[in-house]
Parts: structure tokens; sequence; C-alpha cells
């Protein structure tokens, strides 16, 4: 997520404690007007909301917090994390357990993506999710085989580290929405472009 400096910084602000205009006007050295500005943006970006507070004296102040959406713009560690407890089970119980869980995980996920689909739920419907999950899939067609092409890994960082049995979770991911067998083709984890999945046949053909 890109974001302005004086906007970055309001943000971190914010993470510490809920501020009101005159108070991240004088942290960030700018002007009230400036400092509106930059709010209204983030505002408007659903980054941050506004309450209206009660003083003792005197008018309301607003004051202005994070919403939850802000949390994405904060560094988290959640993929060394999962690398650790990856790590662990193979150490434990082997590399075909974990690759036999990253498929379970993936078939669960499809089950309860499946009411998010649009359309009919056809390929394309399957596409335009992946999408909406980030994914910058496309579809393409290659003599007479349809296939999914991904040029964003939302697990990229385990996938470099584990390999390609990483891939069992969007190979049954992507199976489990269409009801269909899925053929890894392409892998980024081997050093690909991006990660490619044939659809078979029947599909191709409806």
């Amino acid at each position: 997520m890109q974001i302005e400096d004086a906007r970055a910084e309001i943000l971190n602000f914010l993470k510490r404690q809920d501020s009101y205009v005159d108070e991240l006007s004088s942290k960030l050295g700018i002007s009230s007007t400036a400092t509106r500005q930059h709010l209204a943006i983030l505002e408007r970006d659903g980054l941050i909301k506004r309450t209206l507070v009660k003083e003792k004296m005197g008018r309301p102040k607003i004051f202005y917090s994070l919403t939850e959406r802000a949390e994405a713009f904060f560094p988290k560690a959640y993929s060394e994390f999962f690398k650790w407890i990856i790590r662990d089970m193979i150490e434990r119980e082997g590399v075909e357990i974990v690759r036999e869980m990253m498929a379970r995980m993936g078939a669960e996920q499809a089950y309860y993506y499946k009411e998010r689909l649009k359309g009919n739920g056809d390929v394309e419907s399957v596409t335009e999710l992946l999408n909406d999950l980030g994914s910058f899939a496309v579809l393409e067609r290659d003599n007479g085989q349809i296939i999914i092409k991904e040029y964003n890994c939302l697990i990229y960082e385990i996938a470099m580290e584990f390999g390609e049995d990483m891939c069992e979770f969007d190979r049954n991911f992507i199976g489990g929405l269409l009801n269909s067998n899925v053929e890894l083709k392409s892998c980024m984890a081997r050093g690909d472009r991006f990660c490619s999945f044939a659809l078979n046949r029947e599909i191709a053909r409806d």
C-alpha cells in the first residue's frame, strides 16, 4: 500500500492514540487546512474514521482513529510465523503430511468461498474471485485447454522456501471452486514468472 509521507505519519500517530486536527497538525508541522485535506483522503479510502467527543467546556472535538482496513498498512510477521510452523511440521511429520494439509486447506477454503462466486460459478467467475483476492489472475485458452494464470502468489515467501508442495493449496482451491481436477503447469517456486493451472478437458468443452 503506497501512502504519501504526511498521511503515513498520520496513520503512524493514530496507531498509538486517537487524535484531533490541531494535535495532528502540530505533530506534522503543517497547517490545520493541509492536515484536514490529508484526513479527508484517508477517510475517503476507509483508513480512518471520526468520532465526535464532548468536552467539559467548549465545543465538541472530532477525534480520528484507525479502521480495521488500516491494519494492512502496518508491517506484519505472518509469513515468518507460518514458515516456523511449517518447518516444525516437516521435521515432526514429514513433507507429505504438510502437502496433504495444504491440499485440505485449499479444498476447505473453496467450500467457504463458493458463496462469493458471481454468475453461475463458471471459470470466468472463479477468475474474477481470484482477482478479488489479489492473485492478478488471467484466463487463457490454449489448444482447447483452459488455463488460469496467477501473477501474484498470496503465499509467495512460503512457497519460495518450501517449494511447489505449497501450491497444493491453490490447486485444490481452484479445483474445489470448479468441482474439477486441476493440474499445476508452472510455478513461481520453480522460477517461473507465474503460477498456472490447467483445467481438465470436460470443463474446457463447457
